[in-house]
């Protein structure tokens, strides 16, 4: 299977169209060495950053603990061939912390402002991107799979992998 690569560019406009394209997600986060994942509705603002609404849960409590979190956005899963998707990590910060987020996210995405007599009660976790791993292998066979990392493109290797800190 060969890695297709595109440049810094192509990538961004790639994983912007793919996330204007969908609206929900798997937003994962950890505190205490215990992981969770919740199903969120999401909202693309400017620079790629993330605006979920949400009427409460764990997760909130989860991230004042534990910033570091990861959003999952992709395709139905057929096989390991055939998925498209964007994995989002980065810092997060709630309504909790800053309260006016619900305004901040109402300024950069356009379809809130629609909705926002029936929002304006959900609290907000905006998801502040540092590295997003973009994966397309839907088609022929060949694949893309690149890491977009303080503005820069970085290629798949054992090396890159192995610098990671999990």
């Amino acid at each position: 299977m060969k890695n297709k690569q595109m440049s810094i560019d192509d990538l961004k406009d790639h994983i912007v169209d793919f996330l204007k394209d969908r609206s929900q997600g798997s937003l994962a986060t950890c505190a205490d060495h215990i992981p969770r994942s919740s199903p969120v509705r999401y909202y693309l603002g400017n620079n790629m950053n993330i605006y979920i609404l949400s009427a409460g849960g764990e997760k909130f409590n989860t991230i004042d603990r534990n910033p570091k979190v990861c959003l999952l956005v992709n395709t139905d899963y057929i096989d390991f061939r055939q998925i498209k998707g964007v994995q989002i990590f980065g810092k997060a910060v709630t309504s909790l912390q800053k309260p006016h987020l619900f305004n901040e996210a109402q300024q950069q995405c356009r379809e809130l402002n629609e909705k926002a007599a029936q929002l304006h009660d959900l609290m907000v976790i905006k998801v502040i991107p540092e590295e997003v791993v973009y994966l397309n292998s839907l088609g022929d066979g060949d694949r893309t799979k690149q890491f977009l990392k303080l503005d820069k493109v970085v290629e798949e290797s054992d090396e890159y992998r192995s610098t990671k800190k999990l």
